[in-house]
């Protein structure tokens, strides 16, 4: 029972980082596209995808390293988890679009999110005093 709350937890927090590394990443593509003047329909549909893929290596290796072990599926998890959230969100505004990116940014958050939990699993400690 122990174990399941502590992967609820690795996956919960996983989640909720890579949701506001999205929002930071979204907010820097949205500045680079005002200040450039590039419209937006031509690279958002893939940007979003690349996005969401970022933010899921990053909740993937953040939700691994807090449940210290087992990368794999806890990074699944996180990634499933993450493009749940976003698709409930994106349906609750009536915006259901089931398409090919749909598919796409399924696998992106899943396959680098479990990427993020094998890295976050096999990342070396450095000693107390850094690199030399």
């Amino acid at each position: 029972m122990q174990d399941k709350k502590r992967l609820i937890k690795a996956v919960a927090a996983g989640t909720i980082c890579s949701m506001l590394c999205c929002i930071i990443l979204t907010a820097v593509l949205a500045a680079v596209m005002l200040s450039t003047g590039m419209p937006g329909s031509d690279i958002l549909t893939w940007a979003t995808a690349a996005i969401m893929g970022a933010g899921a290596l990053a909740g993937g290796f953040i939700a691994a390293k807090i449940y210290k072990g087992a990368g794999i599926p806890v990074g699944g998890l996180t990634g499933l988890s993450l493009f749940c959230v976003t698709a409930l969100a994106s349906f609750s505004r009536g915006a259901a679009n089931l398409g090919s990116m749909t598919i796409v940014k399924l696998a992106a958050s899943v396959l680098l999110a479990v990427a993020g939990g094998i890295l976050g699993i096999s990342e070396k400690r450095s000693s107390k005093y850094g690199r030399f």
